[in-house]
């Protein structure tokens, strides 16, 4: 029986109002109608110009629900604008007359009470928004869930997505979220605040009995935190994370610093990033969802300096693999997304300041600083290169003689400089659709001083007296543009991101020669420039009743970095002026005279390198689910098109003689090189370094076609299973020429087509409703880059290496096993623990070995036969609220996460050397870039004015560097970090205060040697006669033969934000 109401009541009084509520409820017991919130509804818009009276009279005429008001009120109220109601939800048509006329209503299963907004509380108070989602135990968007307001009345239900908003007046309320079969959960204690929105995502769990009702109650802060749990818990894939709110409380300014906190992860030279020991070769990065191109030249790498910590929204890192994944990654895949459009009106201008203990306020050294410096970095009066053919080479040397960057000037190092305006607003374009923009521009000026206390080289130079420095002026520049609309079902984004990163290293050194038995002075400048460019647009669509899901992107990622002008000068002492000052004789080591070989670059070298590399990236997955006993199960395939072109340039100059030297003997660097002595003849460069006459150069095309396959299924809600298979084609092709002396010009192509399939697994067992036992297995592989693919050779300055590629190398192969328990004890608490085990086939590794002579060393990249890592890791998040429940210590957090790593490559030197036999042992060490341990603990507060945010840190010894024997490999000692911040809002929580205090113990920085430094040894004689002191233990022991000491200082930083 079908009971279609076609009248409205007068609530005259409250009895009459009963009277209808009553006679409503008694016609839903008669009706068999399904509770699904649909609308029954005609062809054509109504309501624009019409009373709201007229208008709920329509919906009495034309739909299926009973509705309750108070028709001379709605009278008073006229609908601008016309309402479409064909085939629409009654949630959103009433939420459409919401936005014209502020009403309240509620759904009870058949039945909708409205009312008008008084107008005077719409006058002295703004209304506020709680949206969300609300997902069942497998991630999954439920629709039509109802989300009701206790106490007043007022309800709404979710929408394709599991998405649902409501207008509130100001206050702390209690909403039980609600769905058939599922257990109903009740929050507590959610604050709804005028103007502004409040975010809820809800996880409801299914009912073990159908028959019974459960409701469960937790406070606000428990259930979003429940939310974001419940993504990581119920993901296919191993996933470890940092949320923008808890980047927020940490003093981190970019995201390097910010990915040190994650397990299992650790940062080199401050920006190269580490996963579970394997090097930076061994792991991916994503920006939104877009794979990045390489910013390094010289290796296969992502420079995470250059990203702004402040637009980022959350940093996630895969340790796992499935097949909807790029299959290139082997330690982790890092997904870096930026601001999203935002659900209301915001607008924050946030400005900082900051000091270092070892810097600011002192005498800071460098070279010409140009005013543009201070914003993107100056190239075009700094850059001397025109091309790379054999007339640019002559141009270039003319060039660079009218460029005197030479010598070191005195500036005074300035305090931090921190700016950024963030703003976002959504627009309601009616019927549900929504259109939003955000926007954020982010600034930041450093200046630091990091003293060099002591330095051992593997040639035996050592300083010879105190003042050695590098000295970095670093500007940061970062914006975020992205647009987004939405309606139910669709949604559709346009991201942007520029980031511009300006570097300018300058580095002074007092070195003794031992072999030359001389001492002498080195300045080194190197000013860098790193343009990040992504523009993407990605769409996610629902259809057929949510059972599909449409989701495409593509994406245009740049990365341009530049070294304008890079400037190496040594100087061998003179004497001592008058006031005890040395000077230096600037024209032996950099200066070739009558004789001299122009290839040899340590000593001096004028040098210009540029990378230009683009990412194009096109892709589309469809998932289908379904139902099967009450269990969700889901098919997904999808396609990614990866398009990858990079152009890489140097060239090296040294400086030549053509009259007698003796006459510039004694005079300073920007004397000497003045562009008049070039304009007379007395001066030329050289085209040096390893080109000859035409500069080093590569160039690169990949084209990598990916498509998959796979399942996910849900077995007796205890068991999940998620099993597919990737498919990836890679065409890679890398052009070399340069020029030989025994050979003239040389043309080197590489060309590699492989096709790899690449299977995953995964089983989740839901031991018991908080606890999850996760296994998973997964084949990823890891190709060789560009410079490795070709026979090129370049000179790392900062190292004092040579690093020579031996041309094609063979792509990496790796199986990789994982296991995971996970404990939810409560909602907004986890502790984990994991373990993994990889098995590399011909893993890529960089080995060095010494030159004849032992005075310099050469670095090679090289396939190996094997490698193996294996480890645990451990996450903690937990309150301190069981202590005494409903106090302050429910605010109170411990946090931490903790790595055990083992990983072992074995080789043998000579053989891939080709050196003779039995010259050199058989290697097992640790695999490049691997720590052993490494330990993050944080204690945090959080309340409604004060904060405060406790964090620690520390990494075991890092192998930075192989060498023949093992007391020869050298390794960064391990460092204790304590990281504080201080927080305050005040002005009705609008302005907020920070302080910060980052690496208060302020420990030096030390590689290191497990060999004594005895230079009485002739290492030149017998390699192995420095003392063997790793008997003592790998760490670092006084003793041990210190390769470098450096000291940065602490840094201290305050900040003011204030949100409109």
């Amino acid at each position: 029986m079908k009971i279609k109401i076609k009248q409205y009541c007068l609530i005259i009084n409250r009895y009459s109002g009963k009277l209808c509520l009553i006679f409503f409820i008694c016609a839903h017991l008669f009706s068999t109608r399904a509770m699904a919130l649909e609308v029954f509804s005609p062809d054509s818009c109504q309501g624009g110009g019409q009373s709201l009276k007229a208008f709920m009279e329509i919906l009495i005429e034309e739909t299926d629900y009973n509705f309750l008001f108070d028709a001379s009120q709605l009278e008073k109220a006229t609908l601008k604008k016309d309402i479409i109601i064909k085939g629409r939800p009654i949630r959103d048509i009433l939420q459409d007359i919401n936005r014209q006329v502020p009403i309240e209503y509620s759904i009870e299963n058949n039945d909708v009470s409205i009312r008008l907004v008084p107008q005077v509380q719409v006058q002295r108070q703004r209304t506020g928004r709680l949206n969300g989602h609300v997902y069942d135990d497998l991630n999954m968007p439920l629709l039509g869930a109802n989300i009701v307001i206790e106490g007043k009345g007022l309800g709404v239900s979710t929408g394709f997505e599991g998405d649902y908003s409501i207008q509130l007046l100001p206050g702390i309320y209690t909403i039980q979220v609600s769905y058939i079969s599922f257990t109903t959960q009740r929050i507590t204690d959610v604050v709804v605040e005028a103007g502004k929105t409040t975010t809820l995502n809800v996880v409801l769990k299914p009912l073990e009995n159908e028959l019974e009702e459960v409701v469960v109650t937790a406070t606000y802060q428990r259930a979003s935190i429940e939310g974001l749990y419940a993504r990581q818990k119920n993901s296919a894939s191993v996933i470890d994370g940092i949320s923008s709110e808890q980047i927020a409380r940490t003093p981190d300014n970019n995201v390097a610093q910010v990915l040190k906190r994650i397990s299992g992860v650790t940062v080199d030279k401050d920006k190269y990033v580490t996963v579970r020991g394997m090097s930076e070769r061994y792991n991916n990065v994503q920006l939104n969802g877009a794979s990045m191109p390489s910013t390094e030249p010289n290796r296969r790498n992502f420079a995470f300096d250059v990203v702004p910590a402040t637009l980022i929204d959350n940093v996630t890192i895969a340790k796992s693999f499935t097949p909807d994944m790029p299959g290139e990654f082997v330690g982790g895949l890092v997904e870096v997304n930026t601001l999203s459009v935002p659900d209301e009106h915001f607008l924050t201008i946030t400005a900082g300041t900051g000091m270092n203990t070892n810097s600011t306020g002192q005498d800071f050294y460098s070279n010409n600083r140009y005013a543009s410096d201070w914003v993107f970095g100056n190239i075009s009066d700094r850059k001397w290169y025109s091309g790379r053919t054999p007339e640019a080479a002559l141009e270039n040397i003319e060039n660079a003689g009218q460029i005197n960057n030479y010598g070191l000037r005195k500036y005074t190092a300035d305090p931090v400089q921190s700016y950024e305006v963030s703003g976002g607003k959504p627009f309601d374009l009616g019927n549900d659709n929504r259109f939003g923009v955000v926007a954020a521009i982010t600034y930041r000026n450093e200046q630091t001083i990091e003293d060099i206390k002591e330095i051992h080289t593997i040639s035996r130079d050592s300083l010879y007296k105190d003042g050695s420095f590098r000295n970095k002026f670093v500007t940061a520049v970062g914006t975020v543009a992205n647009l987004g609309w939405e309606m139910p079902g669709h949604k559709v984004n346009w991201r942007n991101l520029y980031n511009s990163r300006f570097t300018h290293t300058n580095q002074q050194r007092y070195m003794n020669k031992y072999y030359e038995g001389y001492n002498f002075a080195e300045q080194y400048s190197a000013p860098l420039i790193a343009n990040l460019w992504q523009t993407q647009l990605d769409g996610e669509h629902f259809l057929i009743d949510q059972h599909l899901q449409l989701n495409w992107n593509a994406s245009y990622n740049k990365v341009i970095r530049t070294s304008p002008d890079d400037r190496l000068i040594s100087g061998r002492v003179l004497g001592s002026a008058v006031d005890g000052e040395d000077v230096y004789n600037w024209v032996d080591g950099f200066l070739l005279q009558s004789s001299g070989n122009p290839q040899n670059i340590r000593d001096g070298h004028v040098m210009y390198s540029k990378l230009e590399e683009t990412k194009k990236n096109a892709g589309i997955d469809v998932a289908y689910s379904f139902d099967v006993g009450n269990n969700r199960q889901k098919l997904k395939a999808g396609y990614l098109g990866t398009f990858r072109d990079a152009d890489f340039g140097q060239q090296y100059l040294r400086g030549k003689f053509l009259v007698d030297p003796l006459d510039y003997y004694g005079l300073s660097p920007q004397e000497m090189f003045a562009p008049r002595h070039f304009t007379d003849g007395s001066l030329t460069y050289v085209v040096s370094g390893m080109q000859g006459v035409r500069p080093d150069y590569y160039t690169g095309k990949q084209e990598v076609q990916a498509a998959y396959l796979l399942g996910e299924f849900a077995l007796l809600q205890k068991l999940h299973i998620m099993a597919g298979i990737r498919l990836e084609d890679a065409k890679t092709e890398v052009n070399t020429k340069l020029y030989s002396l025994e050979e003239g010009v040389v043309d080197s192509l590489a060309t590699v087509n492989k096709t790899d399939w690449l299977p995953a697994a995964t089983l989740v067992y839901k031991v018991t409703g908080n606890l999850n036992a996760r296994l998973a297995y997964g084949r990823t592989l890891a190709r060789p880059d560009f410079r490795e693919l070709s026979y090129n050779t370049y000179y790392n300055v900062d190292d004092r290496v040579m690093v020579i590629n031996r041309g094609l190398l063979k792509q990496s192969l790796t199986d990789n096993y994982d296991l995971r328990l996970e404990w939810f004890p409560r909602p907004d608490e986890v502790i984990s623990v994991s373990a993994f085990y990889k098995k590399f086939t011909n893993p890529i590794e960089l080995v060095t070995h010494p030159t004849s002579d032992q005075q310099n060393f050469y670095m090679y990249s090289v396939n190996l036969d094997e490698a193996t890592v294996k480890g645990l890791e451990f996450n903690l998040r937990k309150s301190f609220g069981f202590i005494a429940p409903g106090t302050l210590l429910e605010a109170l957090y411990l946090s931490g996460n903790a790595s055990l790593i083992e990983g072992d490559v074995t080789y043998n030197l000579g053989n891939l050397l080709e050196l003779p036999e039995g010259s050199r042992p058989d290697r097992d060490r640790p695999l490049q870039g691997l720590s052993p341990y490494m330990v993050n603990a944080g204690l945090g507060y959080e309340g409604q004015v004060f904060g405060i945010a406790v964090n620690y840190g520390r990494e075991g010894r890092k192998l930075v560097t192989s060498g023949d024997y093992e007391k020869h490999d050298q390794y960064l000692d391990p460092r204790d970090i304590l990281d504080l911040q201080l927080s305050a809002r005040f002005l009705q929580q609008k302005m907020e205060v920070k302080f910060n205090i980052s690496d208060l113990f302020n420990q030096d920085f030390i590689i290191y040697r497990n060999s004594d430094y005895d230079p009485t040894n002739d290492q030149s004689v017998d390699p192995g006669t420095y003392h063997d002191r790793t008997g003592l233990g790998m760490d670092y022991n006084k003793g041990d033969w210190v390769m470098s000491r450096v000291k940065k200082g602490t840094n201290l930083s305050l900040s003011v934000s204030y949100k409109f």
